[in-house]
């Protein structure tokens, strides 16, 4: 018989993290006794990382783990979508843990919603000894209706467009479950050859497709938020990885304006959106890369540098081209000092958010 769920756990130099986030998965499913496969991809750890997800698996069944070349959380993913026997698939983040109850209520929150291509579930934040909710609307749904979809795409590419109340970002894959046939009827996989966004993106392309999605408010997750980590960390490339992304999506959505069904008012949400994105991707650019404390150059070459890419495209045009009402007020500022080529100035708002975090 298939499981009814697989979890699927990309695994890269998590050796400190990584025996707490099975401890947390295994209990639950011994516990539950129902049909739960959890599938840990080791991507060519060369810490004990891999080490500890065998010897995992030596001591529960229903663990596998699949070791493979190093090529990215991306593939990782798209080796547990291959590999995966469960009617739903859920991804766990290896530095991260899920929460008590959390099988359970994945399995009757799939239960209870045949219909659904997704759900949404909302998690925990913790940084540090800090713990705050990570929850995404005031209300459940379950929606069928194209329109109210497509917003939630619109939300992964910038949470705020939904035209609903929302609290935090819809890019994430840990707080979503998904139904394999629905990813494997059209071919949604990650995108290996985006180093940054990847989620992003496979979450835009998945609410593309979906034909129904809900919503659930059940915390089921613990996202740790580490500053170390590569999400935080010096990335003299972030802006030509960046541009990769937007490459990619901009074909996309030429592709998706095509299809007749789309609204001109449809067409300049997502315009807006997407412009939204590369926007809110040029602030943590200046965080990660223009202004960060290891980007040895000097100031007048990081503010050249700022110039040069507020010159080519796409930002060019997204910044010039975004209504400022659809941004958040951070980017209100940002926007304001970027139509003008105030280079300096946007180092001082970057200044001041720091000193503000």
């Amino acid at each position: 018989m298939e499981p009814l769920l697989s979890i699927i756990i990309p695994v890269y130099k998590v050796e400190k993290y990584l025996p707490q986030c099975l401890e947390s998965i295994v209990r639950q499913v011994e516990e539950e006794k129902e049909e739960v496969e959890v599938l840990v991809i080791d991507d060519g750890s060369p810490d004990a990382s891999g080490k500890l997800a065998d010897a995992c698996a030596k001591r529960h069944s229903f663990v596998r783990v699949i070791h493979r070349k190093n090529g990215g959380v991306a593939a990782a993913r798209n080796t547990g979508l291959d590999q995966a026997r469960g009617g739903w698939l859920y991804f766990v983040d290896s530095d991260d843990w899920i929460a008590r109850g959390a099988v359970r209520t994945l399995l009757q929150k799939t239960g209870e919603n045949p219909d659904a291509d997704i759900i949404l579930l909302d998690a925990w934040k913790n940084t540090g000894d800090r713990e705050e909710a990570w929850e995404h609307f005031e209300q459940e749904f379950f929606w069928k209706d194209k329109a109210k979809i497509r917003s939630l795409q619109r939300g992964a590419l910038y949470f705020p467009s939904t035209g609903y109340r929302t609290k935090v970002p819809l890019a994430a894959p840990w707080d979503k479950v998904y139904r394999r046939d629905f990813l494997q009827q059209w071919g949604l996989r990650f995108r290996p050859e985006l180093k940054v966004l990847d989620d992003m993106v496979f979450n835009v392309e998945v609410f593309g497709r979906a034909s129904g999605a809900a919503y659930c408010k059940e915390k089921v997750y613990h996202y740790r938020y580490v500053p170390e980590s590569i999400t935080n960390s010096y990335r003299p490339d972030r802006v030509s990885q960046d541009e990769k992304v937007w490459e990619y999506l901009g074909g996309y959505m030429e592709g998706l304006f095509r299809e007749k069904d789309w609204t001109k008012e449809e067409r300049e949400a997502f315009r807006q959106a997407y412009y939204c994105r590369i926007i809110k991707s040029f602030g943590i650019c200046c965080r990660l890369c223009f202004f960060h404390p290891q980007n040895q150059a000097g100031l007048g070459e990081k503010l050249r540098e700022v110039k040069t890419v507020l010159a080519r495209e796409p930002y060019r045009s997204a910044f010039e081209s975004v209504d400022t009402a659809r941004a958040e007020w951070r980017l209100k500022a940002l926007i304001f000092m970027a139509r003008r080529r105030l280079a300096f100035g946007i180092y001082l708002l970057h200044r001041a958010q720091r000193l503000l975090q």
